[in-house]
């Protein structure tokens, strides 16, 4: 049996802390010293946009997405993630770096839920790439790359470093890496 929980980084840690989960899987880590970790794959961040938005014109190409300066997007609205989410704390970096102060009307823990209300024109919205390239969405967002040299996380898993890891936790840990 399989039960799949999804939570914030630090739910998620105390719960694999309090030997209540076999595994953990994170975007960004703070490493524990009572958790071992290994990193699965690097995903870029990416800026998310109707397609048919005045601005989703204005991408530099480059190699992978094309790049868009987000100072562009100085008078638009947002659709974040919450600050203590990973997504939501790089894309509040990424803007204070642009010098943006957002003007965020909606704000949501769900990837989906904030590309969703992104393509219906409630503002823009940051995502993974893997989210967007596994959505089943009618009409496929225009997707950018931010920040100098893009805005990357790191998906890693994680479990209690010393302590029986059951064989099916190590299978599912060995078919992720394949995976992904």
């Amino acid at each position: 049996k399989v039960n799949l929980l999804e939570e914030a980084y630090a739910i998620q840690e105390r719960l694999l802390l309090d030997d209540q989960l076999d595994f953990a899987i994170f975007n960004e880590v703070k490493p524990h010293s009572k958790l071992e970790y290994e990193t699965l794959f690097h995903e870029e961040i990416l800026l998310v946009m109707p397609e048919d938005h005045p601005l989703a014109s204005m991408g530099n190409e480059k190699e992978g997405y094309p790049w868009i300066d987000l100072k562009l997007l100085k008078d638009e609205p947002f659709v974040l993630h919450f600050p203590e989410q990973t997504t939501g704390q790089l894309s509040l970096e990424a803007l204070k770096a642009a010098h943006i102060k957002p003007y965020v009307p909606i704000q949501s823990r769900n990837t989906e839920t904030c590309v969703k209300l992104c393509m219906q024109g409630l503002g823009m919205c940051f995502t993974p790439e893997t989210y967007v390239q596994n959505m089943d969405l009618p009409v496929k967002p225009a997707c950018f790359s931010i920040g100098e040299d893009g805005v990357f996380s790191t998906l890693t898993i994680a479990y209690r470093r010393g302590t029986y890891l059951p064989q099916y936790a190590r299978d599912f840990i060995c078919t992720a890496r394949k995976v992904l």
